[in-house]
């Protein structure tokens, strides 16, 4: 049997298996991978809301010298870790205090209040998306859920990212050309 190897996996997307973690946050899940390395990961999951919580409710706690109630953002769960961080993936137009920006697809993220401050008087990112919390790895902890069949790499797409009006996790199986009836509810290797 050959084995995989999992190189860079910065700037991709992982779709999570659809019979894998069932019951968490993960289950259905597309993942934006922000940092893959030696000393671990970090994504952000981008395709689940926080139901009924506004922006602009959140940053009424915070003292911002902008009118939030203009920031027409949803709130998107990036994972359990840090639920009190806010991150903005965001289209790589916008490069003011970034966080992290990937060359090869034109996507950034930032976690600042000039860019909230920028999107309030319309000179933000094109496309925006805000998002709490963020989901980590250990070193070799991705590599381990790849090779266990986890997760479905893709190639990272803005219309799949910021387009929130469809099930995006269904869209990024039918990009790949695959149906989610196919799939074992069993995840493990052929």
């Amino acid at each position: 049997m050959m084995e995989q190897t999992f190189s860079n996996m910065t700037g991709k997307i992982l779709i999570a298996s659809p019979y894998a973690m069932q019951g968490n946050v993960f289950h259905k899940s597309l993942i934006y991978v922000v940092h893959h390395g030696d000393d671990g990961s970090i994504g952000l999951i981008f395709n689940h809301t926080v139901n009924n919580v506004s922006i602009d409710k959140l940053f009424k706690k915070i003292d911002l010298k902008v009118d939030s109630s203009t920031l027409n953002l949803d709130v998107h769960i990036g994972g359990p870790v840090e639920l009190e961080r806010g991150f903005f993936l965001h289209s790589g137009e916008y490069s003011k205090n970034l966080l992290f920006q990937s060359t090869g697809n034109n996507l950034a993220v930032s976690s600042n209040t000039e860019i909230l401050q920028d999107i309030a008087q319309g000179i933000g990112p094109m496309d925006t998306l805000f998002i709490v919390g963020y989901t980590g790895w250990k070193p070799g902890q991705m590599e381990f859920e790849l090779e266990n069949n986890l997760w479905i790499i893709s190639e990272p797409d803005r219309n799949l990212i910021f387009n929130t009006e469809v099930n995006q996790w269904d869209l990024a199986l039918k990009q790949l050309g695959i149906n989610n009836s196919d799939f074992y509810p069993t995840p493990g290797k052929c």
